[in-house]
């Protein structure tokens, strides 16, 4: 490990398991890498509810403990992916009338998202996303980037997504006790798409359906924008229970059906308890499934943006891995359904769907680390570039000299641009 790498650490918070998942991005900004993803199992929370926060706070030790013994780095800071039935979105159309023609700027898209937060946020939420679309200058069109344009009206649909903050600070507060520091808070559903989808994916309309232990969530994207999201009380939890009450077995029995683990043996699945009939476990996972359709049909009716799913429904999480539920929900929902990984990246060989929150997250941190270097490498680049044309100009150079070692510095600076663009394109 370099010394100046950087290094952050991801903290996603499962109602099954608790991962911890450590990066490293190089002091050029060129090279990624996960360097440790450890999983412990979740104790002391069920359905996205704290029931003993001093047990949740020892499980997140023992992740810390094992990420720490394999990198040997010390674990202080981590960023927290959040999501879960506490979450709220709201969307408003917001204008601003300049009374007189002028430049739009990144200050007034500001302004727009800041009128739109203080309509709709309440005082015990806090603000987790936030996206606008549809963008309007006087009466003329849609526009994908309005800066730069001239006009006196600018409006636009501003979309926000909030959390209660007591939800929030419970869950700190068990982070804290583990003595480590929150540095950034995402939304697990923001981060999924960030690992999984292409640029062509969230431009064309898709729905990406991330199905946890305790919830699923749903994060709708339309020309490359954010327009939809929500989190339904509905998870691989309710699997298991199902089957645990039809079938009197155990937890642990449950969960090597749904994860594929069980010994089968024919046409039945070999338990310690007991022998179970395989087509009789799948018509009762399909049952389960048949609330699941209902419930993501709803919620993309609900949105109003059913008709601007191009590329169907994506489906991530660990649950998302069951055949029997994939294949239901692609039977029944009316949509193309696509099961997606999240992007493999150095470190992790065959990254699985219940890895995409953590992925997405260590891609949008580190992704802030490398606009950083970007900008550092691109102040000394105009120093360095303002100094040998100044040489030139000094030596008697002609100005086509001096333009040509310009051009030859900002392709520099190019060239190392290119590879986190080559590597991300589908991602930043």
């Amino acid at each position: 490990m370099g010394n100046n790498s950087i290094h952050k650490f991801v903290l996603d918070i499962g109602n099954s398991t608790i991962k911890l998942l450590a990066g490293e991005l190089d002091e050029t900004g060129n090279k990624l890498r996960v360097i440790s993803y450890q999983e412990v199992k979740t104790q002391g929370m069920k359905k996205n509810i704290i029931e003993n926060p001093i047990i949740l706070s020892n499980c997140i030790k023992d992740v810390v403990k094992l990420v720490e013994e394999e990198t040997g780095l010390i674990v202080e800071k981590v960023t927290l992916g959040y999501g879960g039935t506490n979450i709220f979105s709201r969307t408003k159309n917001v204008k601003i009338d300049f009374n007189q023609e002028k430049v739009i700027t990144n200050e007034d898209i500001e302004k727009l998202y800041s009128i739109a937060y203080h309509d709709l946020c309440n005082n015990d939420e806090e603000l987790l996303e936030r996206e606008i679309y549809n963008t309007k200058v006087n009466n003329g069109g849609l526009i994908k980037n309005p800066i730069g344009m001239v006009g006196r009206y600018f409006q636009g649909d501003v979309h926000l997504i909030f959390i209660k903050k007591e939800n929030l600070n419970d869950l700190l507060e068990v982070i804290h006790r583990a003595d480590l520091e929150v540095e950034s808070t995402i939304l697990n559903s923001y981060a999924a798409a960030k690992s999984t989808l292409k640029e062509e994916d969230k431009k064309s309309g898709v729905a990406l359906i991330d199905i946890g232990g305790g919830s699923t969530d749903i994060i709708i994207y339309k020309n490359n924008k954010l327009i939809y999201t929500k989190s339904l009380p509905i998870g691989g939890y309710h699997y298991l229970s199902d089957l645990g009450y039809i079938y009197n077995v155990s937890l642990e029995e449950a969960q090597s059906i749904i994860y594929k683990t069980a010994v089968i043996k024919g046409n039945k699945y070999i338990l310690p308890s007991k022998e179970l009939e395989i087509k009789s476990v799948s018509e009762a996972i399909n049952a389960r499934s048949s609330d699941f359709i209902g419930l993501i049909r709803k919620t993309i009716d609900e949105s109003g943006f059913q008709g601007y799913l191009e590329k169907g429904i994506f489906l991530t999480g660990g649950v998302a891995k069951m055949d029997e539920m994939y294949d239901w929900i692609n039977i029944k929902i009316g949509y193309p359904v696509t099961r997606v990984n999240p992007l493999r990246i150095n470190g992790i060989i065959n990254p699985t769907p219940e890895m995409s929150v953590s992925i997405g997250i260590l891609l949008e941190i580190m992704e802030k680390e490398y606009l950083e270097i970007k900008k550092r490498e691109k102040e000394q680049n105009e120093k360095n570039t303002s100094s040998e044309i100044a040489s030139n100009v000094t030596e008697n150079s002609t100005e086509k000299n001096a333009n040509e070692s310009a051009e030859k510095i900002n392709q520099k600076t190019k060239k190392k641009e290119s590879f986190w663009k080559k590597i991300f394109s589908n991602f930043i």
